[in-house]
């Protein structure tokens, strides 16, 4: 049922498709959008701004530790640091207690930046996911792989939304 209890009306393949490419425009011109602006206001990328604000919440993560709460490869999270450190806002540091473990923070440069900015678009994404029921987000999970075999995007490698690192 649709918002205010009325029954959903039968939808053309016509509409259905034009809908979804509408759709697919409105999501990517908003994260292209949010990307410039941050870029521009804050002289770090989107991609840059969310791992920023991951570690101003769990401060002290591992690199493994960071790209599990930001859903990304640590290959891609590693790259987004070496981009933050040289801006000096984040510094890596070996764990004493294991030297295979270097752990991330936020310098006192990057505590400050955090404190200025916006909510990183990509975390209003996963927040909002992880609010939708099993079923409802296995329905997105399977629509979006078909779209990725439709495309033929299987093999395309990818980082963040707009990267320019």
């Amino acid at each position: 049922m649709r918002r205010g209890g009325e029954m959903p009306r039968p939808i053309t393949r016509y509409v259905a498709i034009s809908e979804i490419m509408q759709s697919l425009r409105r999501i990517i011109k908003t994260l292209q959008n949010y990307s410039h602006k941050v870029s521009e206001e804050y002289g770090i990328t989107g991609p840059q701004l969310w791992a920023l604000k991951t570690l101003s919440i769990n401060e002290n993560l591992s690199l493994g530790e960071l790209s599990k709460r930001m859903y990304l490869h640590p290959s891609t999270v590693s790259g987004v640091m070496d981009r933050l450190e040289k801006k000096e806002y984040v510094f890596r540091e070996r764990d004493q207690r294991d030297r295979r473990v270097v752990k991330v923070q936020l310098t006192p440069r990057g505590k400050r930046l955090v404190k200025r900015t916006p909510n990183p678009i990509q975390g209003k994404m996963v927040y909002g996911l992880g609010k939708l029921t099993k079923e409802r987000l296995g329905l997105i999970y399977d629509s979006l792989q078909k779209l990725v075999e439709i495309m033929e995007a299987q093999d395309v490698k990818v980082t963040f939304f707009f990267d320019q690192g």
